[in-house]
């Protein structure tokens, strides 16, 4: 770099005479997170590191935003002393958003951004798992299911996958097998997974 310390000196007959002056270049901040990622994903109840790469002379000051406003303070994030890397200690559904790092020197001011997305694994709330129909009679199977991204639902009996038809019917989301008219044939045990 051209930084250093620059001399001129004068001199003739009688003498000389120096004057020296110190440059210091500067450049305004550049600034990726991670490998450059635009978005990220998290399971709730994990943690999530995200790190602010930072670049610039001198060094830049970093802030964080969550989707415009400063994370000063937000419960369950901490920041590392230098700035670099956020850290979120337990993920929940209230840490999605878009993360902003942000670098400042007298140079200029730069940003980077992540979109954070959290996935909650599937849950399937218990329901009555003993279910006596009379013959004729309809039967209703719910599969309470709940995830982030919706969970994709498959039933069986015994070790069979079912799909709709031969007396069933499988609700658009998969949450409800309906037996309309119910056979001896259709007795057994189903489970949903």
């Amino acid at each position: 770099t051209d930084t250093g310390l620059y001399t001129c000196t004068a001199t003739n007959a009688a003498g000389s005479a120096s004057l020296s002056y110190s440059l210091h270049v500067q450049a305004p901040p550049q600034l990726w997170i991670g490998d450059g990622e635009s978005h990220l994903t998290a399971a709730a109840n994990t943690s999530l590191r995200i790190h602010c790469h930072a670049t610039g002379m001198p060094p830049p000051q970093i802030q964080w935003l969550k989707d415009g406003q400063p994370l000063d303070g937000q419960e369950g994030v901490t920041v590392s002393e230098d700035g670099g890397t956020l850290l979120v200690t337990q993920v929940g559904l209230g840490h999605e958003g878009l993360y902003i790092c942000q670098g400042s020197n007298w140079a200029g001011l730069a940003q980077a951004e992540v979109q954070v997305s959290v996935l909650v694994p599937p849950n399937i709330e218990p329901s009555a798992v003993d279910v006596a129909v009379p013959e004729n009679g309809s039967a209703s199977l719910e599969c309470l299911a709940s995830g982030l991204p919706a969970p994709d639902i498959t039933w069986y009996k015994g070790h069979e996958q079912l799909s709709a038809g031969a007396g069933l019917s499988l609700s658009r989301d998969g949450k409800r097998l309906q037996v309309p008219r119910a056979r001896l044939s259709h007795a057994g045990s189903y489970r949903c997974v």
